[in-house]
C-alpha cells in the first residue's frame, strides 16, 4: 500500500509457463490457465500483473524423474518465463515414493507427474500444486517464498531431493499413494478409447447378442437361471474378455526386469482394460434392453414361455445375450491388429514410453 505523497512501486510482470505434453496433459494446462493468474493474483502477490502462457509440446520421454526434468530444462531455455511449469502424464516412482513434483530453485523449473495426482479432482489439484511451486520459488521477491503448509500437506510431502540440482521433491506417502498413482495412470490412458476402438470385437459382440435375442433356447435359459449362475457367467465371461486381451495382445510389460515402475505399468493396464471392459459391456446391455424390448413382442414369449411376462423377463433375456456377446467380443478382439488394441489400451504417451523401454530393455 502507498500512503499520499508516495511514490507508487511499477508493477511488475510475471510470466508463468505451462509446457504441457499432449493428451491429458494439455487438455489439463488449458483449463486450469484460465483461472490461474486470479488465483496467483489473490494468493501470492496482488502488485504483480500475472500471465499463463500454455505451450503443447511433448519433451522426450524417460525412464527416471531426473532425467524427465533435465529435458524439461532443455526445452524452456530461451523462453521469457520466469516460472516454467512441465506437466507430463509419466508416471514417475523414487525410493521415498510415487513422485508428484520436483523443483529447481536456479533455473525455475518444475516437474508435475500428473497421474500422482490421481484419477479424481484432477484439475484442482493441479491448480493448488501450480500455485504451491510458484509461491515455493518466491519469484516477486515479496514476503517469505513458500507455500501454505495446509495446502502442500493435502496435496503430498517433502522427501530429500535424489539429485543435487532439485531443492524440492514432493512424493506420495508409499502406501496409500500407490492407490492415487494407479488411480492416475487409468486416468491417463483413457480406458473409454479402448471401448470405442475395438471394431472388431464390437461387430463380434453384436452378433453373439443378436443370437441370444433371438433364440428361444437362449430365453428359456435366461429365465430358467438363478441370478447367482447369471451372475457367475457374467463375470466369467468378463474375466476371458480382459484375459482375451491382455495375453491375446501382448499388453504385459515382461520386459527391462530391474525398471522399478513395471509392476504398476502392469498393474495399470490390467485397470484400464477392465475399466474399458466394463463400460463396453455397460453400452452392450443397454443395447441389448433396448433391441430386445422392440424385437420380441410380450405375447409371443408368453407363448414360447408359458408364464407371464413382466420387466424382469425382458432383462435377464438382455443380460443372458450380453454374456454370450461378451464372449463373441473377446473372439473377435482376437483379430484385432495388436497396434491396434495398443492406441486404444495406451494414451499416446504410455505408448511412446513403452517402446522406449522395450528398446532399452
Amino acid at each position: 500500500m502507498t500512503g499520499p505523497g508516495d511514490t507508487p512501486h511499477p508493477r511488475r510482470n510475471v510470466v508463468v509457463g505451462l509446457l504441457a505434453d499432449p493428451g491429458l496433459p494439455a487438455v489439463a494446462a488449458q483449463r486450469i490457465a484460465q483461472t490461474l493468474p486470479a488465483r496467483l493474483t489473490d494468493e501470492i502477490d496482488d502488485d504483480v500483473d500475472w500471465a499463463v502462457d500454455v505451450v503443447l509440446e511433448p519433451f522426450e520421454v524417460a525412464p527416471d524423474a531426473d532425467r524427465v526434468i533435465d529435458k524439461a530444462r532443455r526445452r524452456v531455455q530461451g523462453t521469457r518465463w520466469d516460472v516454467a511449469v512441465c506437466l507430463t502424464d509419466i508416471a514417475l516412482l523414487a525410493d521415498a515414493g510415487p513422485v508428484v513434483a520436483q523443483l529447481g530453485h536456479a533455473d525455475r523449473v518444475a516437474l508435475v507427474s500428473l497421474p500422482a495426482l490421481g484419477g479424481l479432482r484432477l484439475r484442482r489439484r493441479l491448480a493448488d500444486l501450480v500455485v504451491a511451486l510458484v509461491a515455493e520459488v518466491g519469484v516477486t521477491g515479496v514476503g517469505p517464498p513458500g507455500p501454505s503448509p495446509v495446502r502442500l500437506a493435502r496435496l503430498a510431502r517433502r522427501a530429500t531431493p535424489g539429485s543435487n540440482d532439485i531443492d524440492l521433491e514432493l512424493v506420495l506417502h508409499p502406501g496409500h499413494g500407490r492407490a492415487r498413482l494407479l488411480a492416475g495412470m487409468v486416468r491417463a490412458n483413457q480406458p473409454w478409447q479402448l471401448t470405442l476402438g475395438l471394431s472388431t470385437a464390437l461387430a463380434g459382440a453384436a452378433t453373439g447378442s443378436v443370437f441370444g435375442i433371438l433364440y428361444s433356447s437362449v430365453w428359456s435359459l435366461a429365465v430358467a437361471m438363478e441370478p447367482w449362475r447369471l451372475a457367475v457367467a457374467t463375470t466369467a465371461a468378463l474375466a476371458v474378455f480382459v484375459v482375451w486381451l491382455i495375453a491375446g495382445h501382448d499388453l504385459w510389460e515382461r520386459r527391462s526386469a530391474g525398471l522399478r515402475l513395471r509392476p504398476l505399468l502392469n498393474l495399470g493396464t490390467g485397470l484400464t482394460v477392465v475399466c474399458g471392459v466394463l463400460l463396453f459391456y455397460a453400452i452392450l446391455v443397454a443395447a441389448n434392453i433396448l433391441a430386445t424390448g422392440l424385437l420380441l413382442p410380450p405375447e409371443h414369449l408368453a407363448s414360447v414361455l408359458g408364464r407371464p411376462i413382466d420387466p424382469a423377463v425382458y432383462l435377464r433375456i438382455a443380460l443372458m445375450a450380453s454374456v454370450l456377446g461378451l464372449v463373441a467380443g473377446a473372439v473377435g478382439s482376437g483379430l484385432e491388429k495388436d497396434e491396434t488394441v495398443r492406441q486404444a489400451a495406451y494414451s499416446t504417451r504410455e505408448q511412446q514410453r513403452r517402446r522406449q523401454l522395450g528398446d532399452a530393455g
